[in-house]
């Protein structure tokens, strides 16, 4: 394959007629959620020899899925990367005919997963799928089960003890159909714990509406983080809501919601200066792989303000300080990664003198995070 112009490419796989051949350009910006659900549906829910370019931008041209890519390779799918990373983006993709078997080997996200099982839903009959090795961060497959069955797929998940060991194995009974009734979208559990610490680092308090108790959401176990941390938090059935500042270290496994890291970071960051005690991340493992190092990053950031920090490659050990505030200014760099300024715009909560740099890297998800920050009465402590 070759390009044709920019994002057009031309080549005639073998047996098909040009006309034949749709050809499409999708722009996927940072999203590496997008970019993994979009490659595998681009390539296996199209017609065989359909051919795609996916273009990242930013930091997503650094990242990589390779469990991803090699299950489409397995698949008889045609794979071109560009410039970026290898088995990143972008990509050229030339979908094969159908197939009805897939397997997905140690998976470094949870999203690969996902993505596989969308693109097989697409079709009616029946696909199995099977995930050799853990998945990270599990409990996000059971989002997109759940969505999938409200768009009328049957799903089973063969017993374990039928198996090799270590091997998971989907069976998809499709196609994906819409629901007749409309489909309330909540909202987003990782952005939510944002502004539910944020009532809490300011003294004050917090309640986000539309997410509730019910909800399946893995990163709602930041209700419970707070509470761990001595604050107020309760996940009432429609509504959340936290208030008052923290009171104590914790130690805090964050396999099952990573996102969750940098927020905890922060109000650990907010004890420890406050000589209250340690805390201890765990379960990061998969932090690296994000728009930025984040372990490193933090680790860096919480160091800039003063804190003794220490870290491995799943875990970080932010240490108590002595309780005296160190001195500003502070600049700390979020390494264009949202998450990574979300928790440095929390810690300005409780420091006078942080400047974050690259403020307008929250845009990938949460544009106007700085003004609802202000918005919110969010004081500084003394």
């Amino acid at each position: 394959l070759r390009r044709r112009g920019h994002g057009s490419l031309t080549g005639v796989p073998p047996g098909l007629d040009e006309p034949t051949r749709p050809w499409v350009d999708v722009g996927v910006g940072e999203s590496g959620t997008t970019a993994r659900l979009f490659t595998a549906m681009l390539a296996l829910a199209r017609p065989a020899g359909s051919g795609a370019e996916v273009v990242p931008s930013g930091s997503l041209c650094r990242r990589r899925s390779p469990a991803l890519f090699a299950a489409l390779r397995a698949a008889g799918a045609g794979v071109e990367h560009g410039r970026g990373a290898p088995d990143g983006w972008p990509v050229l993709l030339t979908s094969p005919p159908r197939t009805r078997a897939l397997c997905l080997e140690r998976p470094t996200s949870s999203q690969e997963l996902s993505a596989l099982l969308l693109a097989l839903a697409a079709y009616p009959g029946t696909a199995t799928l099977d995930v050799v090795g853990p998945v990270p961060s599990a409990p996000y497959v059971g989002l997109t089960l759940d969505l999938l069955a409200r768009f009328g797929v049957g799903i089973e998940e063969v017993p374990a003890s039928e198996l090799p060991r270590d091997t998971r194995r989907f069976v998809i009974g499709g196609p994906l159909r819409a629901p007749e009734g409309p489909l309330l979208v909540e909202p987003d559990a990782s952005s939510a714990a944002v502004a539910l610490a944020a009532g809490c680092l300011s003294d004050g308090s917090v309640v986000v509406e539309g997410l509730g108790a019910g909800s399946a959401q893995p990163d709602l176990v930041a209700v419970r983080l707070l509470r761990e941390f001595g604050c107020t938090a309760e996940a009432e059935p429609s509504r959340l809501v936290a208030a008052g500042r923290p009171t104590r270290g914790v130690g805090f496994d964050f396999r099952d919601a990573p996102d969750l890291a940098p927020v905890a970071a922060a109000v650990a960051a907010d004890v420890a200066l406050r000589g209250l005690g340690a805390s201890r991340l765990t379960g990061l493992g998969t932090l690296a792989g994000k728009e930025s190092s984040r372990i490193e990053v933090l680790a860096r950031g919480l160091a800039t303000v003063g804190l003794g920090v220490s870290q491995g490659e799943d875990w970080l050990q932010i240490e108590a300080s002595d309780g005296r505030r160190p001195s500003g200014p502070f600049e700390l760099d979020p390494s264009g990664d949202h998450r990574m300024a979300f928790a440095f715009g929390l810690l300005g909560l409780v420091l006078p003198g942080v400047r974050v740099r690259e403020p307008h890297c929250v845009a990938k998800s949460w544009p106007g995070f700085w003004e609802a920050l202000a918005e919110a009465g969010a004081k500084r402590s003394p």
